[in-house]
């Protein structure tokens, strides 16, 4: 689930303690905040995707404000460019907050390369045979969507549409049976934070379309603005779909330790490096000792192992999108050997690298 935002913070003191050196390796929805089109970047045709947020009667605010801040964020650090348009079957939407909003009314036509995201509504049942829904499907089933998405409950809409069929998928808990009522309990996964199947991702309720588009900008865009992004929103990721956690570099960054921070960022500049805890240690104004010691308390797992993980990740990338031998990803990924990390890689991994490929 999406890691808690940290209430607290305990400041660290420098001591003068010293430990042997340790090497790790060689190598106004409308015209408001929120409005249609919102723009932080100049558009380049090449480099913008548009987003269709479809906005439905009743529906969940933090469903919409989370993701569209999301890709917002990712407008000032990234190459993408996101254009959001928010849209609707009706002009005037109520709303979890009681709040006034406009939208655009849904477009006849759409973008090639437009995605699809579909917010939830508040009720324990939904009622999904309104106009304003059969208005929605129908719109639907007129256009196609380079990606699709559904936050929450949007997910039976999405069902509802056929846009579900044979599809692995995910939505609130509370919604799981209505969802398997419309197609069959295989294919919806209960707890899980999102579901991806081929262009189709279905979220959990609330928050979790926050961690859903982290991860479509990890995707797009890379993992390193999808830290930025999790960082300034104060929001650290834990785990995604079926794993434990989605990214090395999004997690162990729940703390308010900047001076960690800093040094996690050095080493996402370039895990590759023979970083050293003397380095490390310098890095951080501090003894080894006392480096090794807030390290650890601070991200729950010590410099060795955060560096061996950050260079997994960079070995997997290598493994799905380039054509090089596991030997040639190995050194270039800062490994001592291959067999350094075949190693390394069964202890955070249960299939093996060819099967990434």
């Amino acid at each position: 689930m999406m890691a808690e935002s940290i209430n607290t913070y305990e400041a660290d003191t420098l001591d003068a303690d010293t430990l042997d050196t340790d090497s790790f390796g060689t190598g106004s929805l409308g015209t408001g905040i929120l409005g249609a089109g919102i723009s932080t970047n100049a558009d380049t045709e090449n480099d913008t995707i548009p987003i269709y947020i479809v906005l439905l009667p009743e529906l969940l605010m933090l469903d919409v404000v989370g993701p569209a801040e999301v890709f917002a964020y990712a407008n000032r650090y990234g190459k993408i460019h996101f254009k959001l348009h928010f849209v609707g079957p009706e002009t005037t939407l109520k709303n979890s907050l009681g709040m006034s909003l406009t939208v655009d009314p849904l477009p006849r036509t759409v973008e090639p390369n437009a995605w699809l995201l579909v917010t939830g509504m508040v009720g324990n049942e939904l009622k999904l045979d309104t106009l304003p829904l059969q208005k929605v499907c129908g719109w639907l089933a007129e256009h196609q969507f380079a990606k699709v998405i559904s936050v929450c409950a949007g997910a039976l809409v999405l069902a509802k549409a056929g846009l579900l069929n044979n599809k692995k998928c995910t939505t609130h808990f509370m919604h799981c049976n209505e969802l398997s009522a419309l197609l069959t309990a295989k294919q919806v996964l209960e707890n899980r934070l999102f579901v991806q199947d081929g262009n189709v991702y279905t979220s959990a309720g609330v928050s979790a379309g926050i961690d859903l588009a982290l991860h479509l900008v990890q995707q797009q865009v890379g993992p390193q603005v999808s830290a930025k992004i999790a960082r300034q929103m104060v929001l650290f990721i834990r785990r995604g779909m079926q794993d434990p956690s989605l990214s090395p570099y999004l997690e162990h960054r729940n703390h308010l330790q900047q001076r960690i921070h800093t040094i996690q960022d050095k080493i996402q500049q370039d895990p590759a490096r023979s970083w050293s805890l003397d380095e490390l240690a310098d890095l951080g104004h501090c003894s080894k000792r006392h480096f090794a010691r807030i390290f650890k308390d601070s991200t729950g797992i010590t410099s060795k192992e955060y560096i061996y993980k950050l260079r997994l990740s960079l070995a997997q990338q290598l493994l799905q999108s380039s054509p090089l031998q596991v030997e040639e990803i190995a050194q270039r990924c800062g490994f001592e050997d291959s067999r350094q990390f075949r190693r390394l890689w069964a202890r955070y991994h249960s299939s093996p690298p060819s099967s990434y490929r």
